[in-house]
């Protein structure tokens, strides 16, 4: 009886630190919406150096950039691109871009077909020592 009612208590003030803390943050965040995405390659290094430009933004004039993450399964590069929204703040409707560069593995196998997805939008990209994109 003892421990149920420990549980009980446990499970209680977790939910009400989690509730808590969703209402205390003062951004909401989500995927970034996607103007445009294009494969860049540095072809002056001695590896070619591949990066990602990407316009992103938000519909109103409250969001911010906040962060990018980058995984690699085989030939597949997924790119999530997140934004933070104020809440309970008054915005424009208008979107506003931004355009970030995001660095990509250097460790392409050459004349491979990688396919890159950011955000649910994709690009082929074949890996080589010369500018071999294929959009």
């Amino acid at each position: 009886m003892k421990k149920r009612i420990v549980i009980i208590l446990v499970v209680v003030v977790v939910i009400a630190g989690v509730v808590a803390g969703v209402v205390a943050q003062p951004y909401r965040i989500i995927p970034a919406y996607i103007e445009e995405v294009n494969i860049v390659i540095d072809t002056e290094s001695l590896l070619p150096q591949y990066c990602l430009r990407v316009v992103a933004g938000g519909p109103t004039t409250c969001w911010r950039p906040w962060r990018y993450c980058v995984t690699r399964f085989g030939n597949m590069i997924f790119v999530q691109v997140l934004t933070l929204h104020r809440r309970g703040e008054i915005c424009g409707q208008a979107f506003t871009w931004e355009e970030k560069i995001i660095p990509l593995d250097s460790c392409l196998i050459p004349c491979e077909i990688y396919t890159v997805v950011v955000n649910g939008q994709w690009r082929l990209l074949v890996a080589g020592w010369w500018n071999g994109i294929k959009e």
